[in-house]
């Protein structure tokens, strides 16, 4: 049975909460051995389900029953109790298997969500110390550009107990990011106790900031640090000074959460924010969670017309539903298409879209402290 009127959306939360088996047999192909480390149960494999539209599937043991990859007719193709689609499955860059080979804790701290690469830190004793040397980090980068796997770099920053959130320590390293990259960055962290702090992180570098609502990948810490009121209030300043569609969001999808979570996407789009709902990975698949959740698309798709809020900013992600990406949970699988063509995709868009974030971070910071001086501060 052909899966043509299964929706990606669907077959991507199917993989996310029940995994994939991959046979002994088959992981010796060419076309699967480059997207594996060590092909224990356990890992991560990245699968393309359609031209930009990933996700990232936990192999299962052999003897699971579940979503199975099998090899037909020189294709990769995925059965699933819904019926079979062709897949491609995506090699890990030399990079980063050879990180994940040699288990450092620089391994144990990226990772690469689509084209995003992702460097998690957290803060370590007293001053400006970060969990990583900032050339490590930098070794890091480098290495994703000139493989060509990376075009965008996320700074996520744990928790921290110190008012700006940790962001005085990030600071050093976004700066010498963009004194030796030409790229975006992006802050993932957790609002600070002054908002003044957030024209400081955007002065700093940083090109977008994603305050999650609920924490870090489902994690509740956020919410018993700050209430849904203070982190809303930082949001929505971040929106007067960062560029509108950079200013992000996540929730954490919730069974039977559909009308509450309908409402908090109205008010986020409102004031210019972008909704990200993260999919977790429990293992259990839901009654009915798919229809919600294509309901919840089709909500987030009109919220974020009606407000028009630019989408180029976002990437292809593995985890999550985005405003980019509704489609292919709500349209026919042979239509479905990205909302937008994201800035990193051009080169000559990209080039033009640096510059011109240089110079409205000049003229802000500029505006910002003529305000001071004329205010006799």
């Amino acid at each position: 049975m052909a899966m043509d009127k299964i929706y990606h959306g669907q077959i991507k939360l199917g993989l996310i909460q029940r995994g994939l088996t991959i046979p002994d047999l088959l992981q010796g192909l060419a076309e699967i051995s480059g997207g594996l480390c060590s092909g224990e149960p356990g890992e991560e494999v990245t699968l393309a389900l359609a031209d930009d539209f990933i996700v990232k599937a936990t192999l299962n043991p052999s003897e699971r029953p579940g979503p199975k990859l099998l090899f037909h007719e020189d294709r990769l193709r995925l059965h699933m109790t819904e019926g079979e689609i062709d897949v491609n499955i995506i090699p890990i860059p030399k990079f980063l298997k050879q990180q994940l080979k040699q288990r450092t804790p620089i391994s144990e701290n990226i990772c690469l969500d689509g084209y995003c690469l992702n460097i998690f830190l957290r803060s370590i004793g007293r001053g400006k110390k970060l969990s990583m040397p900032i050339e490590a980090i930098l070794s890091v980068i480098q290495s994703a550009f000139e493989e060509g796997s990376a075009d965008l770099v996320q700074l996520n920053m744990d928790h921290s107990e110190e008012p700006d959130r940790g962001f005085s320590r990030l600071e050093p390293l976004v700066e010498a990011i963009k004194k030796r990259f030409n790229t975006f960055v992006a802050l993932k962290g957790f609002p600070p106790l002054n908002q003044s702090t957030i024209d400081q992180i955007y002065a700093s570098g940083f090109d977008i900031i994603d305050f999650p609502l609920g924490g870090f990948s489902g994690s509740n810490k956020s919410k018993k640090m700050m209430s849904l009121q203070q982190v809303h209030s930082a949001l929505e300043y971040a929106t007067g000074i960062f560029q509108p569609g950079t200013v992000w969001t996540d929730l954490v999808l919730e069974n039977g959460s559909g009308p509450q979570y309908k409402e908090e996407i109205d008010r986020l789009t409102d004031m210019g924010v972008i909704p990200l709902v993260f999919l977790p990975r429990d293992g259990v698949e839901k009654l009915d969670q798919y229809k919600e959740l294509a309901t919840l698309a089709e909500h987030m798709a009109k919220a974020i017309q009606r407000n028009r809020v630019p989408l180029k900013w976002l990437y292809p992600t593995c985890r999550f539903l985005s405003p980019l990406d509704t489609r292919f949970f709500t349209e026919d699988p042979l239509q479905a298409r990205l909302a937008v063509t994201p800035v990193y995709r051009s080169r000559l868009g990209k080039t033009a879209s640096v510059g011109f974030a240089a110079l409205r971070r000049k003229l802000r910071i500029r505006n910002v402290s003529d305000s001071f001086e004329s205010a006799g501060l």
